[in-house]
């Protein structure tokens, strides 16, 4: 008889698979690999010494952040009031004049905090030194898809472009030794900052390993007016897909996208991670989802980093996304409870690749699991538990958090991470990070 891991009981299961079951009174029983072994309503043998009682609570697959900068948390509050173009003058100086591995480690470790105490239990993420996200990866148990930036610039690493593009590559060969799909990725940064003769020798780089792409794109206005001024009038999908760098693509934010940019979109499988958040306190505008949902495009959701969005909060981007469509489109009906939950966790592992492991709740996945408080006073009472996740919960009420079959957030406590340790080395980063952005400030001044 195997020794299963892990079995959760009392649980009403909110699976988000196809149909959008819906188990009360179930059990989840997980095994030795970290799969879920069986669902079903009522009780279920299993071997497990680890059991948690849900309660009736609202049991639900992790959540999936398609879009964000973990180790921005060192920067959280020096971007507000500011559009994105100022945003970026500002803070992308300061983060290569001081960033380096153990910074963006404790920067990390900190986003990683964050994420799992609010039910986050996977992350596409965008940053500088990307072996320190693997290693907190490492040490949190969470799930980290990273990738190489790619700037033009030397970046904090430091390396100017030829050197980042074979450091590039030893991290792909490195990922296909090791089966890792989720290092199999490329991240140039976007299309206003790489010229089109770098995208190809990116896309080239790419096809030569089947690695993946991770890349903004039609952010904000101010972008689109760079990328038409630097790449002869296009937008930026025009030229990620004339460089080939389109086909099944994350694309982070897709805010300013015409019709045509919709169509290639859709004809190149590309997965649109919309980060409501970011997009509003930026003023950067309000995305197409409901044209791009018509269009078959995948849709997921983003935070974007913890400086731009200023935190990593899904429950918040799940309400955003779904208020901001319904007010565009004068229509209480569009965006339904359910529709706007899959953003957040089946469509966000199907932009990763990762759809046949994680995203719902089905025998044979990876047990990526939250538990709900049961006691919530904003989860009660209960009619309609898709529109409870995602019009009345919040972070508070993640009560645990299991990766993997492993349980990494217990009675509201992260069990991996040192929560006052990861505090205080942020903390103590606090008077470097400020010199940088004041030196930013000065020349800037002159």
């Amino acid at each position: 008889m195997s020794n299963d891991m892990l079995a959760i009981i009392n649980a009403r299961i909110v699976t988000v698979d196809e149909q959008g079951t819906i188990i009360n009174s179930g059990t989840i029983v997980v095994d030795e690999n970290g799969l879920i072994s069986q669902i079903a309503a009522g009780s279920i043998g299993h071997t497990s010494e680890t059991v948690i009682d849900a309660r009736g609570a609202i049991v639900m697959p992790g959540l999936v952040n398609a879009h964000a900068h973990l180790g921005m948390t060192l920067f959280r509050g020096l971007g507000d009031d500011m559009n994105l173009e100022d945003f970026l003058s500002r803070l992308m100086p300061a983060e290569i004049r001081m960033l380096d591995h153990e910074a963006v480690v404790a920067g990390t470790e900190l986003g990683a905090l964050e994420s799992l105490l609010g039910g986050i239990t996977t992350t596409l993420d965008m940053y500088y030194l990307p072996d320190a996200a693997q290693e907190v990866a490492q040490r949190s148990g969470m799930r980290i898809f990273s990738a190489p930036n790619l700037l033009e610039g030397d970046g904090p690493e430091p390396l100017p472009f030829d050197a980042r593009m074979e450091w590039a590559e030893q991290w792909l060969i490195q990922a296909n030794a090791t089966g890792n799909d989720s290092l199999n990725w490329l991240a140039p940064h976007s299309t206003y900052l790489l010229g089109e003769e770098h995208l190809l020798r990116i896309a080239a780089l790419a096809g030569k390993y089947n690695a993946h792409i991770h890349v903004h794109a039609a952010e904000s206005f101010g972008e689109m007016q760079l990328v038409s001024n630097r790449h002869n009038g296009r937008t930026p999908i025009q030229v990620l897909a004339d460089t080939d760098l389109l086909t099944d693509a994350v694309l982070a934010h897709g805010v300013h996208l015409t019709d045509e940019d919709i169509e290639l979109i859709a004809e190149h499988g590309a997965s649109v991670t919309h980060c409501p958040a970011s997009n509003q306190k930026l003023a950067s505008g309000t995305a197409r989802v409901i044209d791009l949902h018509a269009a078959g495009v995948n849709v997921a959701l983003g935070t974007d980093g913890p400086a731009s969005g200023n935190d990593l909060d899904l429950w918040l981007a799940m309400r955003l996304a779904g208020y901001a469509q319904k007010n565009t489109a004068k229509d209480p009906t569009v965006m339904p409870a359910l529709d706007i939950l899959r953003m957040a966790t089946i469509n966000g592992a199907r932009a990763l690749h990762a759809d046949h492991l994680i995203g719902s709740l089905e025998v044979g996945k990876a047990a990526d699991i939250i538990v709900l408080d049961a006691d919530s006073p904003s989860l009660t009472p209960i009619f309609d538990p898709h529109v409870a996740i995602v019009a009345a919960a919040g972070r508070g009420d993640v009560m645990s958090v299991i990766v993997n079959g492993q349980v990494v957030v217990h009675e509201k406590r992260v069990l991996t991470i040192n929560h006052a340790e990861t505090v205080q080395k942020v903390h103590a980063l606090g008077g470097v990070v400020m010199a940088a952005v004041e030196e930013v400030e000065r020349s800037r001044r002159k």
